[in-house]
């Protein structure tokens, strides 16, 4: 799988744009937006990412999770919201958008969080990391992104967090929250690895060499 890096460009978002995204979910200039875009299903892990809150608000209570989607647990995931007391922390918006809209999310985000208990591929990270975004992603059993994100090294762009545990998941989203610096990096690096590895042409290059690999078998 592959993204185009120039509709996927943090330069194609504007700071008036941003500013609107943030208003839409009552989000002010300092906070800091957590971004979740999928399927509100149970493989995804977005509970957790909730019971995540807890653990990251004591260091950074400008904190604001933005989880956007469409499945069987929104009733769920809401009722979970309002008994761990986090309605000022965490907005809902229940609807399936546009790519065009999806871009303005990733702009308007400071981190990307996906927690997914399995993912084949997981294109939303991505997304993310062409637009500059770091990536906290769920890196236990059968894990595309655990292979798409760099977690240490000169070239890191993200974290691996194990799914299934709150604490772990904070982990990774208060190391990417660390610093304007650090996130900087962290997202620098993210599209420096989809130009050079997770552009359509560079996918299809692949895919082409590795037929005429078998081929010539």
């Amino acid at each position: 799988n592959g993204v185009d890096p120039n509709k996927y460009d943090p330069a194609s978002v504007s700071a008036e744009q941003v500013r609107k995204i943030r208003e839409f979910y009552g989000l002010k200039d300092d906070d800091l937006m957590i971004l979740f875009l999928g399927r509100l299903v149970g493989v995804k892990g977005v509970d957790k990412l909730i019971m995540a809150m807890p653990h990251i608000l004591p260091k950074f209570p400008k904190a604001r999770l933005v989880i956007v989607g469409v499945g069987d647990l929104q009733e769920y995931l809401a009722n979970l919201v309002r008994i761990m007391r986090l309605d000022e922390y965490v907005k809902f918006r229940f609807d399936f958008i546009s790519e065009e809209e999806r871009i303005l999310h990733y702009g308007a985000c400071d981190v990307a969080a996906f927690p997914s208990f399995y993912e084949p591929f997981g294109i939303v990270a991505l997304e993310a990391m062409s637009m500059e975004r770091p990536v906290v992603v769920g890196a236990a059993g059968v894990s595309g992104m655990r292979e798409i994100v760099v977690c240490c090294s000169e070239e890191q762009c993200g974290y691996h967090i194990d799914p299934n545990n709150p604490s772990d998941i904070a982990w990774g989203i208060m190391n990417a929250l660390e610093s304007p610096e650090r996130r900087k990096w962290l997202g620098k690096n993210g599209r420096k690895r989809v130009l050079n590895e997770f552009t359509w042409s560079k996918i299809a290059e692949k895919t082409a060499n590795l037929y005429a690999q078998l081929l010539k078998r």
